[in-house]
C-alpha cells in the first residue's frame, strides 16, 4: 500500500487461466487452513503457464503522486478491515498484499489469507512478519495479479489496497470481473485505491489541486515529483487511477450488488460489492 510494487506484461489474461475444480463449500463455514493451502497450490499450478508465457516482464519500486502519512495509511488498512469484518475461517484473497498489512490482521481475526504480491521480497517479508506473530492462517504467492487464476466460488472475500491503480484499466474490469468468479455466493469483493479521474469533476480537481500543493511545499524535490508522476499520469504509464464511479460501474458490471462506495482521506477512495447470495451453485449453472 502506499508505495507498492508495480509489474506490467504484454500477456493481459485475469482469471484466463484454467480454473480448477475445488469441492463443495464447507457445510459449517470452517474449512482451516488445510483449505487456503489447497488454494495455494492450485493458484500456482492454474498460473505457471501463463506466467511462463510472458514475454516481457519488469518490476519497479513506485510513488504515488503523494506519499500517504503513517496516520492516513491507518486509516485506509482500518477502513477496510472494518468493511471486511472477516469470520474465523473465511478464506481471504489479498491482492497486492506488500508486507501484510491486511493480510496479518486478517489472520490474526481467524482468517485464511492467500497473500498475492507480485515481488517476492515483500512475500517474502511477509511470512517472516507472520511466523513473528505466530500466524499460522497466511500463505503467500509471488505473482502478478493479472495473471493469478483461482477456482470458481472458493472465497468469502477479496480484498485489495493501493494496488490495482497500477493496471491498465481493462485489466482492472478484469480482475474484478475474475474476484466475481472466484466468490462464493455472498462473498464481499472490496477495494481501496487511489481514486480520481482525469479533473473532469470538481472532486478530481480538488483532489489534484491538493496534491500539487503538498508537494510544492518540499521545493526542488516536490515540483520534480510533480512533473514526473503529472507526465505518468496525464500519458497513463504507471499511474492509473480511475474514479469512485468508475469503479462503482465495474463492480456492477461484473454482477456485484449492495455495492457502497466512500471518501477515506486525501484520494483514498473505497468500493464495496457483494456476490448475490440466490445464484445456483457453479455445478448447477450451464
Amino acid at each position: 500500500m502506499g508505495d507498492p510494487e508495480l509489474r506490467n506484461t504484454s500477456d493481459n489474461n485475469v482469471g484466463d487461466g484454467k480454473e480448477v475444480s475445488r469441492p463443495p463449500a464447507r457445510p459449517d463455514g470452517q474449512e482451516g487452513q488445510a483449505g487456503i493451502a489447497s488454494a495455494g497450490a492450485l493458484a500456482r499450478l492454474a498460473t505457471a503457464n501463463a506466467a511462463r508465457r510472458q514475454r516481457r516482464v519488469w518490476s519497479r519500486r513506485v510513488t504515488t503522486w503523494e506519499h500517504h502519512t503513517p496516520d492516513g495509511l491507518e486509516k485506509v488498512s482500518k477502513a477496510v478491515l472494518a468493511a471486511a469484518d472477516p469470520r474465523p475461517g473465511d478464506q481471504v484473497v489479498d491482492l497486492g498484499c506488500g508486507t501484510g498489512q491486511l493480510s496479518l490482521p486478517l489472520a490474526g481475526r481467524g482468517a485464511c489469507v492467500l497473500a498475492v504480491d507480485v515481488s517476492p521480497a515483500m512475500i517474502a517479508r511477509l511470512e517472516v512478519n507472520a511466523r513473528d506473530r505466530s500466524l499460522a492462517g497466511v500463505e503467500g504467492i509471488a505473482l502478478p495479479v493479472e495473471n493469478l487464476s483461482l477456482p470458481a466460488q472458493s472465497f468469502d472475500l477479496v480484498v485489495t489496497s493501493y494496488a490495482l491503480h497500477h493496471l491498465r484499466d481493462s485489466d482492472k474490469n478484469r480482475v474484478v470481473s475474475a474476484a466475481y468468479r472466484w466468490l462464493r455466493p455472498g462473498g464481499t469483493l472490496i477495494v481501496a485505491d487511489m481514486m480520481f479521474g482525469r479533473g473532469a469533476t470538481s472532486q478530481d480537481r480538488a483532489i489534484i489541486k491538493s496534491k500539487v500543493k503538498v508537494l510544492a511545499r518540499k521545493g526542488i524535490g516536490g515540483w520534480w515529483r510533480i512533473a514526473k508522476n503529472g507526465y505518468r499520469y496525464l500519458v497513463r504509464v504507471q499511474e492509473r487511477p480511475v474514479s469512485i464511479a468508475a469503479w462503482e460501474a465495474m463492480f456492477a458490471a461484473a454482477g456485484f450488488t449492495a455495492i457502497t462506495a466512500s471518501s477515506i482521506v486525501a484520494e483514498a477512495g473505497l468500493v464495496v460489492g457483494r456476490r448475490p447470495m440466490d445464484e445456483p451453485p457453479a455445478s448447477m449453472r450451464d
